[in-house]
């Protein structure tokens, strides 16, 4: 995880391809751990086709089902329905776009763990444009995780060099 960390978590992405695979993980993450999605993230890659969203757009209900009986992946058939629905918006949407506007002006200090927070005002934000926009499972705790992954916020504590 460290190594994650250390050159991926945070790092600023304005790729619709990546960003569409981080918010992606981060809705598969809700009721687990990061952990665990980051060890079944090369076959939830190999899954949802790269991310790609025109790829992961033309999936079918068999997919949907081929996916379901995959137990290489997390299973949940909501979050996979949702992956592909959301890829479908992406024909429509930049979602670097969408989701840059809602960077914060100002950023929030993280000197301890006390200084966390689930949700932001940002976050609650693109949460409210991601779903006028028709994004399914991408409520503000999802949205500010996602906002921390992709480094459109910065959720590294003080002293980290990411930081």
């Amino acid at each position: 995880m460290r190594t994650y960390h250390d050159r991926e978590w945070g790092v600023p992405t304005r790729d619709d391809t990546a960003l569409f695979e981080l918010l992606a993980l981060t809705y598969f993450e809700n009721g687990l751990s990061w952990a665990a999605v980051f060890d079944k993230r090369n076959s939830l890659r190999n899954a949802f086709r790269g991310f790609a969203p025109a790829s992961v757009a033309a999936m079918t209900t068999d997919d949907v089902e081929r996916l379901m009986a995959d137990t290489s992946i997390i299973r949940n058939r909501r979050k996979i329905e949702a992956t592909v629905h959301n890829a479908r918006l992406l024909s429509k949407y930049s979602l670097s776009q969408l989701c840059w506007q809602h960077e914060p002006r100002q950023r929030h200090r993280l000197r301890s763990w006390d200084d966390g927070r689930m949700a932001s005002p940002e976050s609650i934000q693109l949460s409210v444009a991601l779903r006028e926009a028709g994004f399914h499972l991408v409520g503000p705790v999802v949205a500010h995780s996602f906002m921390q992954t992709a480094g459109i916020e910065n959720g590294h504590f003080e002293g980290c060099f990411r930081a």
